[in-house]
């Protein structure tokens, strides 16, 4: 992966030089991206990935036949208890048949169980296993360290601040979206 330029060293939007701007037709409409917020929030959630204990190496260093995947799911179901496979879905922002694909993968080595609903056989209530449990609890306390890291570079207010602002954004995305689910006529 390429390193993505921090906000003081990355260009501004239609600071490029002539020379450089020879290769690209121009834009009516160039986003500085430094204040756009999706891209903010993209880049800012790759280079949290990369910092301290990486996923990826926890996971190839585990030996356990699984990918990231798997591991939203075992770690979703560590913090949370049993879901149904709708709520890892929602929660994940996975959609029903790759959650199905991670079960079926977690389910084949032990790491968690399903019980069928009687009511609705597509919907499953799925657990962490003991096996799943204690994986888990081996890669768990590693991610918690690089959270830690990343959030010592914030004071305590600061850190308030920002779950405060990350919560009223999260309120306000979420009455976009129920204004545009409209779909009933």
């Amino acid at each position: 992966m390429s390193k993505i330029k921090s906000p003081a060293t990355a260009p501004k939007a239609g600071s490029m030089t002539l020379s450089s701007r020879k290769k690209s037709a121009p834009t009516k409409f160039p986003i500085d991206l430094q204040t756009f917020l999706p891209f903010r929030f993209f880049q800012m959630g790759l280079r949290m990935s990369d910092t301290g204990s990486k996923l990826s190496v926890l996971i190839k260093e585990s030996e356990a036949p699984i990918g990231d995947r798997e591991w939203r799911v075992i770690a979703l179901l560590g913090a949370y208890g049993g879901l149904t496979n709708g709520q890892l879905a929602n929660i994940s922002s996975l959609d029903a048949a790759t959650i199905s694909r991670a079960v079926k993968t977690l389910k084949g080595i032990g790491f968690v169980d399903t019980l069928q609903s009687k009511l609705d056989r597509r919907r499953l209530l799925i657990y962490l296993t003991q096996a799943g449990a204690k994986y888990h609890d081996q890669i768990t306390p590693k991610r918690i360290e690089t959270g830690e890291l990343i959030a010592a570079g914030l004071s305590s207010q600061e850190l308030k601040t920002l779950l405060r602002i990350l919560d009223k954004l999260d309120r306000h995305l979420e009455h976009l979206e129920s204004e545009t689910d409209d779909e009933w006529e």
